[in-house]
């Protein structure tokens, strides 16, 4: 490991641990912040507890919480993970300029960029699931990429079983596979049998646990935040003054499916946004357009919405010239690219918050240091 790098990795974990131990508690205070408001504190329970039966979350989070115990002990283990991301991060930014002219410095750049990412630091203190998924998914492309250039089917299994564990800590990234398939159908196979070979066992948990319901990873209560998402009447948003409105259209699609499992019930509520969408397309896709822009720039709450859309914007316009710098693009462009749009473009049809943009902005930081580079050289 070289000193620059150290520094920015010790840098990094001494401004999450401060953050986590000094900044939160007194945020905490102050914004009436909830750290736990996902409930992951109450599964954890029933895990040590013997009588695991939720369908709700992918379980690998509730396992690290159910695991580590104590909150504080969570986010230290946060605090590390993320850290570590600023070293994927280094890596990747390493492979995405090699046939440049530049050399070591856009990579400690990258991992500078995400060490002080205000957003990261931010989210370490919460028990929630971004900070894991976000290592995780970063691990899953640097293995990824070099399955790519190797071509080694192992190193192609080795992709899919990552990318099955990815899943099983947010069902989003199920059909990515379907992309690698387009690409390299060949071995595009070989990443779906292995991601699908981690994941059927818990699938077939979940059969037994729900009595014979088919639910590959878990709900993520996706049918609900969906149908807010595209709900017209409150222009998708979850908080404000149409949150009365949309929590009595959620009550009434309750009441409509009275017994109904929680499957059943998610599965209602997909239905209910397709005939929202089907009843008027313009609307939906003028919907779909706008949450774009709030997956980057706009958080649920609404706070400090001049800090947080400065910051993405400054970040997000590095990463544009850094994107026009490494033309033409190859191997690993593609494939920090394509995770980016594909996340963005999932929480645009359903429901689309800055912090769902967090496991994705490594890969932006990535592109942002070529860019600073790039402005930087221009001066």
């Amino acid at each position: 490991m070289t000193r620059p790098l150290f520094a920015c990795l010790l840098a990094a974990l001494v401004l999450r641990l401060g953050f986590v131990f000094i900044g939160f508690p007194h945020l905490q205070e102050r914004w009436h912040l909830r750290e736990d408001g996902d409930g992951y504190g109450a599964i954890a329970q029933t895990i040590r507890d013997g009588r695991y039966d939720d369908v709700t979350r992918g379980p690998v989070y509730p396992l690290v919480v159910a695991v580590l115990g104590r909150p504080r002990a969570v986010k230290v283990v946060q605090a590390l993970l993320d850290t570590l991301t600023c070293a994927l991060v280094f890596w990747l930014a390493g492979r995405l300029i090699q046939r440049s002219a530049f050399s070591l410095r856009p990579s400690i750049l990258a991992a500078w960029l995400w060490a002080v990412y205000p957003l990261a630091i931010w989210r370490v203190a919460f028990i929630n699931k971004e900070i894991v998924l976000t290592s995780l998914l970063m691990a899953y492309v640097c293995v990824q990429l070099t399955a790519w250039r190797d071509d080694k089917p192992w190193r192609w299994l080795a992709a899919g079983a990552l990318l099955g564990v990815v899943n099983l800590c947010k069902p989003t990234f199920l059909l990515l596979p379907l992309v690698v398939l387009v690409m390299r159908p060949r071995r595009g196979l070989l990443l779906l049998a292995a991601m699908l070979a981690v994941v059927a066992p818990w699938t077939v948990r979940n059969w037994r646990v729900t009595g014979g319901e088919f639910l590959p990873v878990a709900t993520e209560q996706g049918g609900l935040t969906t149908f807010v998402g595209n709900y017209r009447p409150t222009a998708g948003l979850w908080e404000g003054a149409g949150k009365i409105r949309w929590q009595g259209e959620v009550e009434r699609i309750k009441g409509q499916n009275t017994g109904a499992s929680v499957v059943a019930l998610d599965r209602a509520f997909y239905r209910e946004t397709w005939k929202q969408m089907a009843a008027d397309p313009l609307v939906a896709v003028e919907l779909i357009v706008r949450k774009c822009g709030r997956f980057w720039f706009l958080s649920a709450a609404r706070r400090e919405q001049a800090a947080s859309i400065s910051i993405q914007a400054t970040y997000l316009a590095l990463a544009v010239i850094g994107l026009w710098r490494c033309r033409p693009w190859g191997t690993a462009q593609t494939l920090m690219v394509v995770p980016i749009l594909y996340v963005m473009l999932a929480h645009a049809l359903s429901y689309a918050d800055l912090r769902f943009s967090l496991p994705v902005m490594p890969l932006v930081c990535g592109f942002a240091a070529v860019g600073v580079r790039r402005f930087m050289r221009s001066q």
